[in-house]
């Protein structure tokens, strides 16, 4: 931030404060990058259908999670439950808060990637839980994102009974491998560690970048919550929507924590 000065620029005989540019996340321009073609169309029609679109069930509407379980499987490569594995949330933030809600405590040692989205370790942090952090060494590494899977290894040793990340990384954008996504899937299920993997990014993919579920390969799929959400790939931020599938155990506590925090996700949404 610049301080004032004589120097300090002027429109029109007065002075302008200094400026500053906020790089800390991004805010999405409608006018610029608008939501997909008859998202409008949609949230108008649940308007009209009044209070039985409002007040849906907690994890969300029936037929709009069946319609979701069906993309969700051929997306990730594994089959997915509408009724027991699917929750939709206020925004993907939520569905991060809920899953991390759902498995962590105060004492509990939990395993984050450094770096990674931010919100990942005040959650923790607010849990009372200890973070292991696990180095991402993205910027020497071309075929792989740059996990340090030995650190990973040692964190689980070490009584970590979660592990947290995005994939694609945020901030770095780098995809994990083949490979580094079926080595978290054996060591998570190796140590019964539960995996929370933050997916929002997952379908903007440069062309030919090869993407691998980790739900795909998880044989211990029960431990695994996938999280997405269409504020990114459809331009709906603000709408509030995300959505979180896979540990039907898991949803069950989400739903549970869900109906205390915020009912359900935004029914005209």
């Amino acid at each position: 931030r610049e301080s004032r000065n004589d120097d300090t620029p002027t429109r029109h005989g007065e002075s302008l404060p200094g400026a500053a540019l906020d790089f800390s996340h991004g805010d999405v321009n409608a006018s610029g990058f608008e939501p997909t073609p008859g998202a409008l169309d949609a949230f108008v029609q649940g308007v009209h259908r009044g209070g039985s679109q409002a007040y849906t069930e907690y994890r969300g509407d029936a037929a709009i999670r069946e319609k979701l379980a069906i993309g969700l499987s051929a997306f990730s490569g594994h089959p997915v439950s509408a009724a027991e594995e699917v929750i939709i949330t206020p925004g993907t933030q939520s569905a991060l808060f809920l899953a991390i809600a759902s498995t962590v405590t105060t004492g509990d040692k939990v395993a984050i990637v450094q770096p990674d989205y931010f919100a990942n370790r005040k959650l923790v942090e607010f849990m009372g839980a200890q973070m292991i952090p696990v180095r991402l060494d993205y910027l020497n590494s071309t075929v792989h994102a740059g996990l340090d899977l030995q650190q990973l290894e040692s964190a689980f040793k070490e009584g970590a009974k979660v592990f947290l990340f995005s994939n694609p990384n945020n901030p770095t954008g780098a995809v994990y491998s083949r490979s580094e996504i079926a080595q978290i899937a054996g060591l998570a299920e190796r140590f019964g560690v539960t995996v929370i993997v933050d997916q929002l990014y997952s379908r903007l993919l440069y062309e030919g970048q090869p993407y691998v579920h980790l739900r795909r390969l998880a044989t211990g799929a029960d431990n695994v919550i996938t999280i997405m959400g269409p504020s990114k790939t459809e331009s709906l931020s603000g709408y509030r929507l995300g959505v979180a599938f896979g540990s039907a155990r898991l949803v069950q506590r989400m739903e549970k924590l869900q109906a205390i925090v915020s009912l359900r996700a935004p029914g005209y949404c």
